[in-house]
């Protein structure tokens, strides 16, 4: 009898779906999971997305809200360390096709997020220090319907 069991075929064809892999300027993997939210109240055109990814001890969690009517984007990053409660990065709102930064200075965590679109994908640009780590970069979130 064996204790490892093979993978759930749901769970590869979730992951399959709902994760993809990026990498960092010095070559480091960066593990991209995303899903989208339905919702309740809001109309056919605007999206809400949730994306998290890893940065060294920190994870990041993003939500986004896409008007495709309006261009408009609306961002909130929240940060989660182990053993610590997760906590509010930043959040703002801005035009879909100029982009949007969101600037932070905390103890744990300071830099910028930058959100942009290339390609088809909405993208983010990190320069962040967590605990004194450095880590800047590019990263695909999600594909854009347009």
């Amino acid at each position: 009898m064996s204790l490892a069991q093979d993978p759930h075929p749901d769970v590869d064809h979730w992951l399959g779906n709902h994760h993809r892999v990026g990498s960092t300027e010095d070559g480091e993997e960066i593990h991209v999971f995303a899903i989208e939210h339905g919702n309740v109240y809001a109309t056919d055109n605007e999206k809400t997305f949730e994306v998290s990814f890893g940065l060294g001890p920190i994870t990041i969690r993003i939500v986004i809200v896409i008007n495709f009517d309006t261009k408009s984007l609306s961002v909130c990053a929240y940060g989660k360390l182990p053993f610590l409660p997760e906590f509010k990065i930043a959040c703002g709102t801005g035009s879909l096709t100029e982009g949007i930064t969101l600037k932070f200075d905390f103890k744990v965590i300071s830099g910028s997020f930058t959100f942009y679109i290339k390609d088809g994908w909405l993208w983010l640009h990190y320069d962040v220090s967590v605990l004194g780590k450095h880590w800047k970069g590019d990263v695909k979130l999600i594909p854009l319907p347009f």
